[in-house]
Formats: structure tokens, C-alpha cells, sequence
């Protein structure tokens, strides 16, 4: 492969931008970022600002390599998502340049890139895998794409990782780990069959040699991790809130006891809807690519990881993003355009280029299910119409208790840090965030209480309420108080992921 000169970065970066503001929400085209997952990793990550501690001062599930990057985000800016979408960038502008150099592997793809940039991130940060940007899978992207460079490399070109190379993979592998754990089952999918190939080149013992270095990278990031809620007295808390929970009460919640081979169909189902069908067509013409090369021992190794980590991942507990970091297959799917490109010596002059361009943007906005949100205006947000009451009523100094589940960015339009640590409630089996929420309630704490999911009343007046209430689709979640000291303030209707929501704000009683 030709070197991949300087300008491919800005070529890179250039696609991202702009797919990047279509696709996230996190974008500056965008007023907030209402994703419940985005918002709680927000919240953690600014409390990191402010001295606080994940899982010990807020209770939380996701691994804590995505907590620092939020608060990493923050630092460039605490009231909006700029930061975050600056982040989004960096890792997308990595994914592509990993994956330029998997189809590098294979032709010389010199003239092409910025068609292979646009491309590429127009059909994976558009597909409804995405969500709302922001998430660990997304970001992890990158990194999948390394792992897969690596052994594609070895596959093709017999070109076993150097030390650095290994070394770098540990710490992505870590990394991995210490966000989402189950997205490591790629990894592992990767290290087999390098093993299994350096069994067939007769260079195990050096490949042996080799994962030292991978697991001192491991060893070392997690040094740091574990040092970190060493010192402030939390590794209890990280154990029980990111192992634990995950392990045991995450995947026993009855919406996910619908066991493991129905669990398998619906995150197929997942992938294969009409907003994704450029992503299933880029993975087919990959295999087809592959097959029609008689490449089968790199088919075969493509398929193998492609199924392990696509059942480690969605087996126990599928969401719409578990099969988010698996897109980065796609990049396989260019490889029958290339050859044609090449066989044809098609060139992309400065008019073509362009209309490409307005081509991949306009499928990106069309495809995404985001840009529905896109260029709102803050005054039409139902998060910040409440914050603005709030700050109106109290003058500013309040408190505010979002209850209920994964909250929708209500925290982050009011600008106020949680004094909880069951800030929301997580998706997970069992009721202590429940109860440590009721008895904030009971105790009242909060000046303000907002939710979207329950409809909160007194249980003197349970009979009536659900009397009144009797043909609303969220009946089934009133919740009643024995002394329910607050009263409804102003109620509202936003629509999120396709449903109308209704948003309740209420007010402590004088």
C-alpha cells in the first residue's frame, strides 16, 4: 500500500465534520442532545468536574472510561454538547483513516479517499445503530477498526503486529473494557484467530511473545483505572455498580428474560430494518468481494468474529446500539467498488466530487432518524421551557430530582449538578434506586421534581387519578405517596425515538 500522505487526515476530517453535525446530536445543529444514555453520561461526567466520584456519588452502569471522556468534553464546554461532538469527530476521523488503511491492504486506493471518507460515514453514522450519538459503541468504533486492521494485515500480507502495534492493541482492548466489557468479545474473536493463523505459519512462539506486550498494555491502563477509585475509596462501588449490577440485574429484568435465541432474532431484527439497508448491502457485497477473490481463509476469519461478537453482544441484552461497533465491516463492502473504479481508471474531478458530497449529506440527513431535531430552536425544547420556569419561580436557586428512568437531558438543560445519588433510575431489576428516589420524594428534598414516565400523585388520591386517567397510554405508572407534598406545575407533550412523551414538572408545596 502507498503511504497514506498528510492530506488524507484533512480529507477525513472534512467528511466527519459534516456528516458528524448531520448524524449527532450532539452537534452544533442541534439545541440538546435528549438521549436518556448521553445524558446520564453527561451528568457523571460533570460531577468528575466538580469532585465527584462515579458509582460512589452517583449511581451508574456504564463503564467509566466513557464517564472520563464526557468529562473530558466538559472541559471545553459544560453547557452544551460541543465538546462531546468534538470527541464523536477525533473517533470517527480515526475510524476512517483505520479503515483506509484496511482498503489499502488490498488496492491502492490513492484519488479515492475523500470518496471513501464520505462514504464510509455517511452509511454507518446514519444507520439507526447510531442512536442519538454520543454512545460507547459509536465512539468504540475506531478501535474496532484497528483490531480489525491488524489481523486483516496478517491475514493478507503474513505480517504479524510489531511490539508497538501489540502494545497499542492492549490498550485499546483495556480501554474496551473498562467502558462496555461486553464489546470485548471482538477482541477476542480477533486474538483466536490470529493465534490459529500464527499456529498455520509456524510462528507462535514469536506471536506468544508478542501478547506480552498486549497484556501489559491491559495491565497498565487498568493500573490507572483501579488507582483511581482506589484513592477515592470506590472500588466497592465500581465492582458493584459496573460487574455486579451488569451481571446480575441488568440482564435478569424481565423486558430481556425473553431468552437467548429470541434475544438473537430481535437484534437481527435491529439491523436489518430499511433505515440500516446500506449497511446490510456494504456487509454483503464485502462477502461477495471475498468469495468472488477465493479469499476464504480471510472470509472465513471476517464471518467468525463478525457472528461471536455479534451473539457475545446481543445474546443476554439487545439494544438498538449493541451492534453499532460491528459497522465497521462496512468498510469491506468499498472493496468491488474500488477494483471497478481502478479497472475503469475512473476519475473524480472537483464537480463530481462535489455532487458526491451534497449526495452523502442528503442521504445522511434523510437516512438518520435525528434530523427531525435539527436546527429546533431552544424555545421550542421542553427541557429548557422547564428550566426556565424553574429558574423563574426560585430565582435561580433550586433543586431538581429527575424521577424515573434515564433521564432525557432535563438536568442538562437546567444547568444544575444532581444532589442525588440516584439522580434517575437505571434499567436494571430490582428497586434501590426506586426507593432511595421515593424517599427523596417523601423526605422533600427536591424543589423541583420532572418526569416522563409516571404520572406522581398522593395515595388519597390514587382512586381518582387513575379515575381521570383511565385512557392514557401511561396509566399503569402512577405512582402514589403516602404524603405527596408537591403539585403539578405544567405538563407537556415532546416526541422521543418516534413516541409522544409527556413531560411533568412539579413544585414542592409551601
Amino acid at each position: 500500500m502507498k503511504k497514506i500522505v498528510n492530506d488524507v487526515y484533512v480529507k477525513c476530517v472534512v467528511a466527519v465534520m459534516i456528516i458528524m453535525a448531520i448524524c449527532s446530536k450532539s452537534s452544533f445543529l442541534y439545541p440538546i442532545n435528549n438521549w436518556g444514555d448521553a445524558s446520564c453520561y453527561y451528568i457523571v461526567g460533570r460531577g468528575i468536574l466538580h469532585g465527584l466520584v462515579p458509582y460512589k456519588d452517583y449511581a451508574e452502569q456504564k463503564g467509566p472510561i466513557i464517564f472520563f471522556l464526557y468529562a473530558l468534553g466538559e472541559l471545553i464546554s459544560e453547557h452544551s454538547f460541543i465538546g462531546i461532538y468534538i470527541i464523536e469527530c477525533i473517533c470517527a476521523v480515526a475510524f476512517l483513516i483505520v479503515s483506509l488503511k484496511i482498503l489499502g491492504l488490498f488496492y491502492d486506493i490513492n484519488d479515492y479517499e475523500l470518496f471513501l471518507a464520505f462514504g464510509l460515514s455517511a452509511i454507518v453514522y446514519s444507520s439507526t445503530l447510531m442512536k442519538h450519538g454520543g454512545g460507547p459503541e459509536e465512539l468504540s468504533l475506531c478501535i474496532v477498526s484497528y483490531s480489525i486492521y491488524l489481523v486483516t494485515k496478517y491475514f493478507e500480507k503474513n505480517e504479524l503486529p510489531t511490539k508497538f502495534e501489540m502494545f497499542l492493541f492492549g490498550i485499546c482492548a483495556a480501554l474496551i473494557f473498562w467502558t462496555k466489557y461486553t464489546l470485548c468479545a471482538l477482541y477476542i474473536g480477533v486474538i483466536i484467530f490470529m493465534l490459529i493463523h500464527s499456529i498455520s505459519m509456524i510462528e507462535i512462539k514469536m506471536f506468544l511473545n508478542r501478547t506480552v506486550y498486549f497484556i501489559l498494555a491491559c495491565i497498565s491502563v487498568s493500573i490507572a483505572i483501579l488507582g483511581y477509585f482506589a484513592i477515592n475509596d470506590a472500588l466497592y462501588d465500581l465492582y458493584k455498580w459496573y460487574f455486579y449490577n451488569n451481571i446480575f440485574l441488568y440482564s435478569s429484568n424481565e423486558i430481556y428474560d425473553i431468552g437467548v435465541l429470541n434475544n438473537l432474532v430481535k437484534a437481527t431484527s435491529m439491523i436489518v430494518r430499511k433505515k440500516n439497508i446500506l449497511c446490510v448491502f456494504f456487509l454483503i457485497m464485502g462477502i461477495a468481494w471475498f468469495i468472488k477473490n477465493k479469499k476464504y481463509k480471510t472470509l472465513n476469519m471476517y464471518l467468525g468474529i463478525f457472528v461471536f461478537s455479534f451473539i457475545m453482544s446481543n445474546a443476554k441484552v439487545p439494544q438498538q446500539y449493541s451492534s453499532m461497533p460491528l459497522m465497521a465491516f462496512c468498510v469491506f463492502g468499498f472493496l468491488p467498488i474500488i477494483y471497478i473504479l481502478r479497472k475503469t481508471n475512473t476519475k473524480l474531478n472537483i464537480v463530481i466530487t462535489c455532487i458526491y458530497i451534497v449526495i452523502c449529506a442528503f442521504l445522511s440527513y434523510v437516512i438518520s432518524d435525528n434530523t427531525s431535531d435539527l436546527l429546533n430552536s431552544r424555545k421550542d425544547i421542553v427541557q429548557y421551557r422547564f428550566a426556565e420556569r424553574m429558574q423563574r419561580d426560585n430565582d435561580g436557586d433550586y433543586s431538581m430530582l429527575y424521577y424515573g428512568y434515564l433521564d432525557p437531558a432535563f438536568y442538562f438543560a437546567s444547568g444544575k449538578i444532581p444532589k442525588w445519588k440516584a439522580f434517575d433510575q437505571l434499567n436494571i431489576s430490582g428497586n434501590e434506586l426506586k426507593d432511595l428516589q421515593d424517599g427523596y420524594i417523601n423526605n422533600k428534598e427536591p424543589d423541583f421534581v420532572v418526569t416522563t414516565s409516571f404520572l406522581l400523585c398522593d395515595s388519597a388520591d390514587y382512586t381518582d387519578v387513575v379515575a381521570q386517567n383511565e385512557y392514557r397510554i401511561d396509566n399503569k405508572n402512577i405512582v402514589a405517596f403516602d404524603d405527596f407534598g408537591y403539585h403539578l406545575i405544567d405538563e407537556e407533550q415532546f416526541v422521543y425515538d418516534g413516541y409522544n412523551v409527556s413531560a411533568r414538572l412539579y413544585g414542592r408545596n409551601e
